[in-house]
Protein backbone atom coordinates (compact mmCIF):
# COMPACT_ATOMS: atom_id res chain seq x y z
CA UNK A 1 0.00 0.00 0.00
CA UNK A 2 1.48 3.76 -1.02
CA UNK A 3 0.21 6.74 0.92
CA UNK A 4 0.38 9.33 -1.42
CA UNK A 5 0.51 12.78 0.55
CA UNK A 6 0.30 16.18 -2.00
CA UNK A 7 -0.90 19.65 -1.88
CA UNK A 8 -1.85 19.87 -5.26
CA UNK A 9 -5.13 21.54 -6.08
CA UNK A 10 -7.25 18.71 -7.31
CA UNK A 11 -7.26 19.64 -10.83
CA UNK A 12 -3.83 19.43 -11.00
CA UNK A 13 -3.98 15.67 -9.15
CA UNK A 14 -6.31 14.54 -11.71
CA UNK A 15 -4.78 15.72 -14.37
CA UNK A 16 -1.19 13.68 -13.36
CA UNK A 17 -3.14 10.66 -14.08
CA UNK A 18 -0.83 8.35 -11.06
CA UNK A 19 -1.26 4.87 -11.62
CA UNK A 20 -3.05 3.63 -7.94
CA UNK A 21 -4.37 0.46 -7.38
CA UNK A 22 -7.39 0.19 -4.68
CA UNK A 23 -5.51 0.43 -1.36
CA UNK A 24 -3.42 3.15 -1.97
CA UNK A 25 -4.34 6.09 0.26
CA UNK A 26 -3.96 9.84 -1.32
CA UNK A 27 -3.69 12.51 1.53
CA UNK A 28 -4.34 15.90 0.00
CA UNK A 29 -5.80 19.74 1.58
CA UNK A 30 -8.82 19.44 -0.37
CA UNK A 31 -9.81 15.42 0.40
CA UNK A 32 -11.93 14.42 3.14
CA UNK A 33 -9.65 12.17 4.76
CA UNK A 34 -6.71 14.44 5.61
CA UNK A 35 -8.09 14.21 9.27
CA UNK A 36 -8.45 10.33 9.61
CA UNK A 37 -5.56 8.56 11.85
CA UNK A 38 -2.95 8.77 9.59
CA UNK A 39 0.11 7.87 11.84
CA UNK A 40 -1.81 4.20 12.29
CA UNK A 41 -0.42 4.21 8.42
CA UNK A 42 2.89 3.65 9.05
CA UNK A 43 2.89 0.35 10.36
CA UNK A 44 0.99 -0.46 7.06
CA UNK A 45 2.38 1.43 3.83
CA UNK A 46 4.94 -0.27 1.81
CA UNK A 47 5.65 3.47 0.30
CA UNK A 48 5.03 6.72 1.62
CA UNK A 49 5.14 9.74 -1.03
CA UNK A 50 5.16 13.40 -0.32
CA UNK A 51 4.88 15.72 -2.92
CA UNK A 52 5.27 19.30 -2.07
CA UNK A 53 5.74 22.84 -3.26
CA UNK A 54 9.26 23.86 -1.87
CA UNK A 55 8.60 26.38 0.21
CA UNK A 56 12.03 27.93 1.59
CA UNK A 57 14.19 24.75 1.17
CA UNK A 58 11.40 22.26 2.74
CA UNK A 59 8.08 21.09 2.80
CA UNK A 60 4.57 23.33 2.75
CA UNK A 61 2.83 23.61 5.61
CA UNK A 62 0.36 20.98 4.90
CA UNK A 63 2.49 18.46 4.06
CA UNK A 64 5.38 19.30 6.92
CA UNK A 65 1.55 19.30 9.24
CA UNK A 66 0.65 15.33 8.14
CA UNK A 67 4.57 14.54 8.62
CA UNK A 68 3.70 15.91 11.80
CA UNK A 69 1.02 13.39 12.70
CA UNK A 70 3.13 10.79 11.24
CA UNK A 71 5.84 11.53 13.55
CA UNK A 72 3.02 11.26 16.86
CA UNK A 73 2.71 7.62 15.81
CA UNK A 74 6.49 7.07 17.22
CA UNK A 75 5.96 8.74 20.48
CA UNK A 76 7.29 11.39 22.60
CA UNK A 77 10.60 8.81 22.82
CA UNK A 78 13.84 9.74 21.68
CA UNK A 79 17.09 7.59 20.90
CA UNK A 80 20.66 8.56 19.84
CA UNK A 81 21.31 7.56 16.27
CA UNK A 82 24.09 7.80 14.35
CA UNK A 83 25.23 10.33 16.43
CA UNK A 84 21.86 12.24 16.23
CA UNK A 85 18.65 12.06 18.11
CA UNK A 86 16.23 10.90 16.55
CA UNK A 87 12.34 9.27 17.16
CA UNK A 88 12.06 5.90 18.54
CA UNK A 89 10.41 3.73 16.49
CA UNK A 90 8.60 0.32 16.98
CA UNK A 91 10.70 -2.52 15.95
CA UNK A 92 7.56 -3.51 13.39
CA UNK A 93 7.84 -0.62 11.69
CA UNK A 94 11.31 -0.51 11.29
CA UNK A 95 12.31 -0.05 7.22
CA UNK A 96 9.58 -1.35 5.97
CA UNK A 97 8.57 1.46 3.47
CA UNK A 98 10.31 3.62 1.06
CA UNK A 99 10.10 7.54 0.96
CA UNK A 100 9.84 9.56 -2.27
CA UNK A 101 9.83 13.28 -2.09
CA UNK A 102 9.07 15.18 -4.78
CA UNK A 103 9.61 19.20 -5.11
CA UNK A 104 8.24 21.23 -7.28
CA UNK A 105 8.52 25.08 -7.72
CA UNK A 106 9.26 27.19 -10.54
CA UNK A 107 12.42 29.23 -8.84
CA UNK A 108 14.23 26.84 -7.02
CA UNK A 109 17.51 28.14 -6.05
CA UNK A 110 20.63 25.17 -5.59
CA UNK A 111 20.63 26.04 -1.82
CA UNK A 112 17.25 25.90 -1.47
CA UNK A 113 17.54 22.72 -3.23
CA UNK A 114 20.47 21.15 -0.76
CA UNK A 115 18.49 22.22 2.30
CA UNK A 116 15.52 20.13 0.84
CA UNK A 117 17.67 17.23 0.09
CA UNK A 118 19.24 17.21 3.87
CA UNK A 119 15.23 18.06 5.34
CA UNK A 120 13.95 15.05 3.45
CA UNK A 121 17.09 12.83 4.25
CA UNK A 122 16.90 13.44 7.78
CA UNK A 123 13.22 12.92 7.82
CA UNK A 124 14.12 9.82 6.02
CA UNK A 125 16.37 8.94 9.04
CA UNK A 126 13.99 9.97 11.99
CA UNK A 127 10.90 8.14 10.33
CA UNK A 128 13.66 4.48 9.55
CA UNK A 129 12.56 4.49 5.96
CA UNK A 130 14.17 1.85 3.86
CA UNK A 131 15.49 4.75 1.91
CA UNK A 132 14.86 8.16 0.36
CA UNK A 133 14.68 9.33 -3.41
CA UNK A 134 14.31 13.07 -4.04
CA UNK A 135 13.27 14.64 -7.38
CA UNK A 136 12.93 18.24 -8.21
CA UNK A 137 10.93 19.68 -10.76
CA UNK A 138 10.27 23.08 -12.55
CA UNK A 139 6.72 22.79 -13.43
CA UNK A 140 3.68 20.58 -11.62
CA UNK A 141 3.18 19.15 -15.22
CA UNK A 142 6.72 17.58 -14.99
CA UNK A 143 5.71 15.41 -11.77
CA UNK A 144 4.17 13.34 -14.59
CA UNK A 145 7.74 11.74 -14.56
CA UNK A 146 7.09 10.46 -11.11
CA UNK A 147 5.06 7.55 -12.30
CA UNK A 148 8.45 6.12 -13.00
CA UNK A 149 10.04 6.46 -9.51
CA UNK A 150 6.43 4.98 -7.72
CA UNK A 151 6.44 1.46 -7.29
Amino acid sequence: MKVIVHDLQEKSWQELGMRLQKKDIVISREGSNAEEDISGLMGSCSQLVLISRCVYGGFSPFVQGVLEKFRKHFGPFLELRYGQTRYKVKSANKNTFGMVCCFYGDNITPREEQSARILSVSDGISLQARGVKIAFYDTVDKIRQLNGIIV
